[in-house]
């Protein structure tokens, strides 16, 4: 064997690219810190986070980084494969490293970290002294593990090249890194079950011992002329580790198998960004989101679950969203070109968080969606449509450009009655919060004039906070205009302590969202979402329902409600305890429902994506056979009802569950 420096060639190459691996990992790690953060506060975070959540750390690595739970819900084959390569890869690296510590006797009295650099190779050692007296059953289950875990190595290499090169799983865009990476994981397994096999027949191992390695073996039968190229295969295997070790920074096929168990992790840890980022940096985005870019896999499952995607695919005249994925490659490869020059494709994103639901790596798709728009508008590469929304929001106080005196004018058309105070009083234990769509659409006002209702019924002191109500803030922080709302956050928290509100509800599952994850906490005030108020109200006692309905629902979970809130059970014990209602779950539901469609500002930028993507929520009403469509959001009641007024075939009622209780009591 050649030396260098004392030291075989094929251990040489190995800790070159070692030396390598761990200068790309410095470069990437140089790169992450370019982003925003506050060192003390990220770290006050880590360690909080570790501390706190010890648990779900330890479920996620072991349930999610090591047997890929969540992929295995997904895709089957893909999962087969990426298990398959992670075992075999954790397996041969113990097991050699063990041998070569235990067994090798021309490794003992050397340093450990030395020893692993040797252990890739330790069978071109321990071949060239075994004997039939000193084989022991140890022996033959390191052989057997050996073979064991590189064949799933190679196996798994198989699948990955039957997946991408033979059934071309959907949709996967193939290039060369892709080629190099399949090469480099694969590639030296197989010379190595060549070189051992080169070493069975160079040291002429008899065959009662040879055949432990039953890889190896089989190829030195089957290849008898292997021997006089022992020491040369040995040096091709390291060349191919060397080759794999040295690229895995540079490749992203291959890097993300040192960030995405990172990225599972960290984001298995409650995340606040407030005292944690910093607002300036050299780039936009925070280092947190810098690693989720590069957590990435492209294996497309996202876009295999994004609605816009599905509905616009076959649309070639419509502008269609590439999912989250292409979204992804191209900032990070601006990024690291030295700049992100913009793609208005981003606008077209609804938000709704549904390939978060998906994706194997746990990336927060929806804050990075979100940071992408917020990096285009910080350079002045917003879309000027938007500008409209902003100066609403920002001059009158709501996003539909009304005169903000206006915002309770919903009751006098939809209240037969209503009392002198109009519902606003100077004290109250319950401050509702309307929401701009509920207080100016007048497709949906008659939501709160229903909720209202039924809260005096029930006897609850409640007060609107009419023209002190200001915009949440919502429609502006989804285009990344979080600092801008800032004023309207102090006033509305304002607005509440005034009114000396233990409960704060919503019908609005965006506003209830923002309240609840952007809103600095209300000492002493509870948020809830409407549903989760009439389901308390029921349970208490307060509302008795006696009028049968006799309707066949579907509860349509909204995304800032259901997906993005975990409320999911509340709105399903209200329409269950409703007389005459037979509730049945859309096909998709829960964490997988399907998106209105008037989410993410998407109908602002372009309305026929969300005309396509509401008629999805249309179809699978009729599979589910319903009568009426039911939801817990003002923005999806109006945009599902315009889909079920387009619809050909079978008519639907859609109704909020606050107008089906207050028929329900009558």
């Amino acid at each position: 064997m050649i030396m260098v420096g004392g030291l075989p060639l094929f251990v040489v190459l190995f800790i070159v690219s070692t030396a390598v691996l761990m200068a790309g990992v410095a470069l990437n790690v140089a790169f992450w810190l370019r982003g925003r953060h506050c060192k003390l506060g990220s770290l006050s975070w880590a360690a909080r986070g570790v501390f706190t959540s010890f648990p779900q750390l330890i479920e996620r690595l072991v349930m999610e980084v090591f047997l890929q739970r969540r992929l295995f819900r997904q895709d089957k084959l893909r999962w087969l494969m990426k298990v398959l390569i992670i075992w075999g890869y954790v397996g041969i690296i113990l097991v050699n490293h063990i041998k070569a510590s235990t067994r090798v006797e021309q490794l003992h009295g050397m340093p450990e970290v030395l020893v692993f650099f040797f252990a890739p190779f330790v069978d071109y050692y321990y071949l060239a002294t075994v004997s039939p007296g000193s084989f022991t059953g140890i022996d033959a289950t390191y052989a057997l593990l050996n073979e064991i875990f590189g064949g799933m190595v190679l196996l798994g290499e198989f699948i990955a090249i039957y997946r991408r090169f033979i059934a071309r799983a959907f949709p996967m865009e193939t290039t060369l890194l892709d080629r190099l990476a399949v090469v480099n994981l694969g590639g030296w397994f197989v010379f190595r079950f060549l070189a051992e096999a080169a070493a069975i027949q160079a040291y002429r191992v008899p065959d009662e011992i040879a055949r432990n390695w039953f890889i190896a073996y089989g190829l030195s039968k089957a290849m008898p002329f292997l021997g006089g190229a022992n020491e040369a295969l040995w040096v091709l295997s390291s060349l191919l580790l060397a080759s794999l070790f040295a690229s895995i920074p540079f490749n992203p096929k291959l890097w993300h198998i040192f960030v995405s168990p990172f990225v599972m992790l960290i984001n298995a840890i409650p995340y606040d960004y407030r005292g944690i980022e910093r607002r300036q940096a050299e780039l936009d985005f925070t280092s947190r989101q810098l690693i989720q870019f590069d957590g990435c896999v492209k294996c497309q499952l996202c876009t295999q679950n994004c609605q816009v995607y599905l509905a616009t695919k076959d649309e070639p005249e419509m502008d269609t969203y590439l999912s989250y994925a292409a979204i992804n490659s191209r900032v990070k490869h601006g990024l690291r070109k030295g700049g992100y020059e913009g793609d208005e494709e981003i606008y077209n994103c609804l938000l709704c968080a549904r390939c978060a639901e998906v994706c194997p790596v746990f990336i927060n798709t929806r804050e990075l969606g979100i940071a992408v728009r917020a990096s285009l508008y910080r350079r002045g590469l917003m879309p000027k449509k938007f500008n409209l929304a902003k100066d609403a929001v920002l001059q009158e106080k709501n996003v539909a450009n009304f005169p903000n005196t206006d915002r309770a004018m919903w009751i006098d058309f939809f209240i037969p009655e209503p009392p002198e105070h109009y519902y606003q009083k100077e004290r109250a234990e319950v401050v509702y919060f309307v929401g701009c769509v509920g207080s100016f659409s007048p497709q949906v006002q008659d939501i709160p004039a229903a909720f209202v209702q039924l809260m005096e019924k029930a006897g609850v002191d409640f007060t609107i906070l009419g023209e002190q109500e200001h915009c949440c803030g919502y429609p502006l922080m989804i285009l990344g205009l979080r600092e801008e709302v800032e004023e309207l956050v102090r006033h509305n928290i304002e607005a509440i302590k005034a009114k000396g509100a233990r409960t704060v509800v919503f019908s609005c599952p965006s506003c209830y969202h923002t309240f609840a994850h952007e809103y600095p906490e209300i000492e002493g005030v509870e948020l809830m979402h409407h549903s989760q108020f009439i389901a308390r109200l029921i349970e208490e006692g307060r509302i008795r329902l006696k009028k049968p309905l006799e309707l066949k629902v579907a509860y349509h979970d909204p995304c800032d409600l259901g997906r993005n809130s975990r409320v999911f059970e509340e709105p399903r014990r209200v329409l269950r305890a409703i007389p005459g209602v037979e509730l049945r779950e859309f096909p998709s539901s829960k964490e997988m429902a399907l998106c209105c469609g008037g989410g993410g500002d998407v109908e602002i930028h372009n309305p026929a994506i969300t005309e396509k993507v509401s008629m999805q929520i249309i179809h699978e009403a009729d599979e589910a056979g319903v009568d009426a469509i039911a939801t817990a959001c003002q923005q999806c009641k109006r945009v599902i009802k315009g889909a079920a007024e387009r619809h050909e075939g079978r008519s639907y009622q859609v109704k909020d569950i606050a107008e089906l209780v207050l028929e329900a009591m009558e």
